[in-house]
């Protein structure tokens, strides 16, 4: 997709820029799926048995463990890149290279105009 992306002229800075206009809505969807997600994991279940055509009862038992670490792999990647903007702001920048007033920056490189 990105090489499609850079056919079209569009950079991952420009679609950084268009997609965080609408960072809360993703926001409040991916913990929607998340929530339904988890829903769906714990909710209480009916006995089944081999004999109905459902699958042994020790197959399902791995399976579901299997889904119950990655809901809580993928919820525990959602909650790092929701703060991911601010902490690596927070982390790489020194005090002072960024102020709330900074507009421009003016960066001046010999032999060139």
């Amino acid at each position: 997709m990105p090489p499609l992306l850079l056919l079209g002229g569009i950079s991952g800075a420009g679609m950084t820029t268009f997609v965080s206009d609408y960072r809360p809505i993703f926001m409040v969807v991916t913990f929607g799926f998340l929530g339904f997600a988890f829903y769906f994991t714990y909710r209480p279940r009916r006995a089944t048995t081999v004999g109905n055509g459902g699958a042994p009862a020790s197959r399902r038992s791995s399976i579901m463990t299997f889904n119950k670490v990655m809901l809580w792999a993928v919820t525990v990647f959602a909650v790092v890149f929701l703060f991911f903007p601010q902490t690596m702001t927070d982390l790489l920048a020194s005090p002072d290279e960024f102020t709330s007033d900074m507009d421009r920056t003016v960066i001046s490189i010999e032999g060139m105009t």
